[in-house]
């Protein structure tokens, strides 16, 4: 059943205007919170050195970190967000709150294959989160480990052979197999997204798609909190437009674009226990795979991606796009950049 705090969420956002660039379109949404934030981002944390992510003991384990939060207030991690360092490069599994003065473990997927040896005692974070389209695989992943296990664990072996295929075909070579390599290979052209796409003033959430068709979105609770994710956001669908830029495509419609959060609004629905405060919310429908983080009784964080089951007449143009990472016949089309 879909959950009415999203529904009343999503519903009641405000759609500004598209803006473009290249083959990456993206959709503002706005209408927040008013106010501050009641928690710290992960970043703003580290910089005031009020938490300490590390691996969970000195052995390490691959897919658990542990997150010592010694601030008065909670600390947000968002799902994705990249943390580098210590053995091996991590991305979260899931939108974390942790509350203030307490150490939990978190659930999280390595995202650099080759390496297992410190090179440094604790984590930081990167400028962005993991690849869009290789996150919303993630995001089934963990959909589909909550409904059979409980747990909030993805397919490692399967995300590490979506970086390496992402990674050969963008022609990158990493020593360790890991995803920030790739990032710092089109930093000249992702500074251009960047410098091309700016947030509003009261935004508060994007809807992307790249050569038409819808890929991700994310809506967090207040505008502060998500000028400080869009660039990282915004970076790891550049990426993914760059992967798969097309000339010519029809641009998608902001009739489309509401559409496609009407369909996260009634969604199916459903809870789960978390790490830190409140309540992961996975959310499924037509065509639509995500996640909400739900605390202190408002919606934190909302993701959603468009991964079609099969490709039927209405979406196959979308199915090709999810699809083509795992294939080896995709290539990068350099020329054009």
């Amino acid at each position: 059943m879909p959950t009415p705090q999203i529904q009343d969420r999503l519903l009641r956002l405000q759609m500004g205007e598209a803006a473009s660039f290249k083959n990456l379109s993206l959709f503002p949404l706005l209408n927040g919170t008013s106010g501050s934030p009641d928690y710290l981002t992960l970043e703003e944390a580290l910089q005031a050195d009020l938490v300490s992510v590390t691996e969970l003991h000195e052995g390490g384990e691959v897919n658990q970190l542990k997150v010592t939060n010694r601030a008065s207030q909670a600390v947000l991690i968002v799902d994705g967000e990249e943390l580098v360092g210590a053995k091996q490069n991590r991305v979260v599994n899931l939108t974390i709150l942790v509350p203030p003065e307490q150490t939990i473990v978190i659930p999280v997927t390595c995202v650099e294959q080759g390496r297992w040896h410190h090179v440094s005692r604790e984590f930081r974070t990167s400028r962005q989160t993991m690849a869009a389209m290789i996150r919303a695989r993630k995001s089934r992943q963990v959909y589909y480990r909550r409904e059979t296990v409980g747990d909030a664990a993805a397919d490692q072996a399967a995300l590490w052979e979506d970086i390496a295929t992402l990674s050969m075909n963008m022609q990158v070579h990493s020593p360790t197999g890991a995803m920030s390599d790739i990032y710092e290979h089109y930093e000249p052209t992702l500074h251009d997204y960047e410098r091309a796409l700016q947030p509003l003033e009261a935004q508060v959430g994007v809807l992307f798609a790249i050569n038409g068709q819808i890929v991700s979105l994310d809506v967090f609770d207040y505008a502060a909190t998500f000028a400080r994710f869009f660039p990282k956001l915004l970076r790891s669908v550049a990426l993914d437009a760059i992967a798969y830029f097309q000339p010519q495509f029809a641009p998608l419609s902001h009739e489309a674009a509401q559409e496609f959060i009407q369909r996260v609004a009634h969604a199916d629905a459903r809870g789960f226990p978390t790490v830190g405060e409140g309540e992961d919310v996975r959310l499924r429908a037509a065509g639509v795979i995500g996640s909400a983080l739900v605390a202190r009784e408002r919606v934190v964080h909302l993701c959603a991606f468009a991964v079609p089951d099969s490709p039927d007449a209405s979406d196959e143009r979308t199915y090709e796009l999810f699809t083509s990472l795992s294939r080896p016949s995709a290539r990068l089309r350099r020329q054009l950049w």
